[in-house]
């Protein structure tokens, strides 16, 4: 059984991020928040149904990427969460009241981020200057496939 992946692309910094968070004699851990700027996709054994997500192994198991496919983190902890605004409507004469989906996005978060290249803070940083481009980035989550 292969693995199956979540994948995130045009990912963008969003609320707070940790730049720094440094206690002595602890790694150096940082939290990250990003708004997802394009539908997530779900990969392999995911979209067929055959993978059992109760059947996770531990581990190593998300990736960030710039936008041209440079490896730049691993992530160890992350969570990804679709967020959906609705419209109220209620036909005359009915007691319900239906919910009309208007718009989602798409929020990820993670943390236990182990950089692999210091091009990530760079990007992040040079996006906050005026008249330079924002960090945009790809992530891929992992499931992996229980060993049988």
């Amino acid at each position: 059984m292969s693995d199956g992946r979540y994948v995130f692309r045009n990912c963008v910094p969003d609320g707070a991020i940790d730049i720094a968070n440094v206690a002595s004699g602890d790694n150096i851990t940082r939290a990250w928040s990003f708004r997802v700027n394009d539908p997530p996709e779900l990969q392999e054994l995911l979209d067929s149904g055959r993978l059992d997500p109760r059947n996770i192994l531990k581990g190593y198991n998300g990736e960030l990427y710039d936008g041209d496919g440079n490896f730049l983190a691993e992530v160890n902890t992350w969570q990804a969460q679709v967020n959906f605004t609705n419209t109220d409507y209620q036909a005359a004469g009915s007691k319900i009241t239906w919910a009309i989906p208007q718009s989602y996005n798409v929020t990820l978060t993670f943390t236990e981020t182990v950089i692999k290249d210091a091009r990530l803070l760079k990007n992040i940083i040079a996006g906050l200057a005026n008249d330079e481009s924002d960090a945009v980035l790809n992530f891929m989550g992992v499931l992996r496939a229980p060993n049988r």
